[in-house]
């Protein structure tokens, strides 16, 4: 048995070793051509990421399975890569120009045809039509499913390497030359490329990479075959292997359809997010996911060499405790990834408390403040409750406390937008007044303090997703700003939406000096209500694409 693995291992690491040199060559390229993914609002990275890891992936298998590969291989090798070649030329031009669902979804089905014609399909009906239907279904599933699975750094990729491991594990021990070595060259593949693509990502493979490794897994799972197990006890082998792309899919799209959105709109509603949603971290989501896969493809070791009896019920029982997954994590309600641009108006005594709950969702927040006399002759807000609001925007909170303490005097309006360059905030601090305004008349839309429009805070609020008012007294921060010259217009034109955080009679007033109604976000639940204002957004702004001519 030892042997008949190590035979493979020339294919895995000739794979490995060119993905790996190939990736920073086509990072190069990427950067050349302008393929590069850039940062928005259901995505993780922050700044551009090349996308043509895909090409690295496709030529290093490609060039380990032909130079290591027996002559024997080649004739369903054709089909095999003439398909993958399709997906991979269709997914390039994709990520370079963009095509419609329709014409990906038809190079599949031509791909999948491709396999057919060379004799690589399903035979369990018994009806020639039937397993070319199945076949089909099969192809498109898994070809799409990796592609769904690639939403966070390294999760694709990764959860290709184990599934190609597995297959290839499978089908060594089963004496089948052609599968053992696709896998192999897809496991060395995906293990070079994934050197790069580990959080924090330096190269996404984009479509190209996602079509080309989902049709490889989905044929490799078609190809394999037991010789010396009854096909009762095997049948199901390459459903677990691919069980948590199959079950990501299936989340996602129950997830949407129960929630009246399109399959096709993207969203932060896979596995991986709502496992972060549980509490993990990015990276440990990706390695529950893995080691979810790897558990997976071990079971399907072991049920494949069981009785007929046995092995169904083991699969019965890997059905069920998946379908009970799927409705525990589909009522996770999906929340956004990425940073959204918030713009925080809080009013008095609520400074601290709007910065730490916004910098929950977005590490890119604006909070505007705007001094003004109190009726008491006092500057409010006041100075400490300043300190603590840019202490909660702070990577160091203590640190930049006690700097603050210290160095931030009374008249603290005089050094703030400095301190965006002194300190490594999570956002963005700016002035909405150069000067405190004089003690303000009662709640009135009508009345504008003189000055200009401070361009930063024009284009904050102009690039906002969301501006949220409140929480705390509106007659602090809140009047002075809306009152400032040009917030009031931001406000109301913005491509966003806004929201009043708070009681009841202070959203009043806040709507009396914006001069329009305000809706309100109950103040127990406003973070889970602006998560859901969020994926509102970003829903329609996909189907606004999807429908937009090309």
């Amino acid at each position: 048995m030892l042997t008949a693995l190590q035979s493979y291992w020339p294919i895995i690491v000739a794979a490995a070793l060119l993905a790996f040199l190939a990736t920073p060559l086509t990072r190069l390229l990427a950067h050349r051509l302008g393929m590069v993914d850039q940062p928005g609002l259901r995505k993780t990275h922050r700044l551009p990421v090349p996308l043509l890891g895909g090409l690295a992936m496709y030529s290093a298998l490609a060039a380990a399975f032909l130079l290591f590969g027996q002559p024997d291989w080649r004739a369903e090798g054709v089909g095999i890569f003439g398909g993958a070649t399709l997906l991979f030329l269709t997914g390039l031009w994709d990520d370079r120009f963009g095509l419609p669902a329709w014409f990906k979804l038809a190079a599949q089905i031509v791909a999948a045809f491709a396999v057919m014609v060379v004799g690589i399909q399903v035979q369990l009906a018994g009806l020639k039509a039937l397993d070319w239907l199945i076949t089909l279904l099969w192809i498109v599933g898994i070809t799409n499913a990796v592609n769904l699975m690639d939403n966070m750094d390294g999760l694709a990729a990764g959860i290709a390497l184990v599934a190609a491991l597995a297959f290839f594990l499978l089908a060594a021990l089963e004496g089948q030359g052609l599968v053992a070595g696709l896998a192999a060259a897809l496991a060395g593949a995906a293990a070079g490329f994934l050197f790069y693509n580990v959080a924090p990502a330096i190269s996404f493979m984009g479509d190209a990479g996602a079509l080309t490794l989902g049709f490889l897994l989905a044929v490799i799972g078609l190809k394999l075959r037991f010789t010396h197990y009854p096909l009762g006890s095997t049948w199901m082998a390459p459903i677990i292997v691919l069980g948590v792309l199959i079950f990501d899919t299936a989340l996602v799209c129950v997830s949407r359809l129960r929630r009246g959105r399109s399959i096709f709109q993207g969203g932060s509603d896979h596995t991986s997010h709502r496992l972060a949603q549980l509490g993990l971290s990015q990276p440990r989501a990706v390695l529950t996911l893995y080691v979810s896969a790897a558990g997976l493809g071990l079971a399907a070791l072991f049920i494949t060499r069981a009785p007929v009896m046995p092995a169904n019920a083991a699969f019965g029982a890997l059905l069920a405790a998946g379908v009970v997954a799927l409705i525990v994590f589909e009522r996770i309600e999906p929340r956004l990834s990425g940073d959204p641009a918030l713009v925080l108006l809080p009013g008095g005594g609520g400074l601290v408390e709007a910065v730490r709950a916004a910098s929950r969702l977005s590490r890119e927040v604006v909070l505007l403040l705007a001094p003004a006399y109190g009726p008491g002759g006092d500057v409010r807000p006041a100075r400490q409750e300043v300190i603590d609001a840019l202490a909660a925007l702070a990577e160091d909170p203590a640190a930049v406390r006690r700097l603050l303490e210290r160095g931030l005097g009374e008249a603290w309006w005089e050094d703030l937008n400095s301190l965006n360059r002194a300190f490594r905030l999570n956002g963005t601090v700016w002035l909405v007044l150069a000067e405190p305004a004089p003690a303000l008349p009662g709640p009135s839309a009508a009345y504008t303090l003189p000055g200009a429009v401070q361009p930063p805070v024009s284009a904050a609020l102009t690039k906002a997703r969301l501006i949220l008012l409140g929480p705390g007294d509106p007659a602090v921060n809140v009047a002075a700003a809306l009152a400032a010259p040009g917030v009031r217009a931001g406000v109301l034109g913005t491509r966003g939406a806004y929201l009043w955080v708070g009681a009841a009679g202070a959203q009043a007033e806040a709507a009396a000096w914006l001069g329009h109604s305000v809706p309100a976000a109950t103040p127990a639940r406003w973070e889970s209500e602006v998560q859901a204002q969020l994926l509102q957004q970003a829903a329609r702004q996909a189907k606004s694409r999807a429908g937009a001519p090309t």
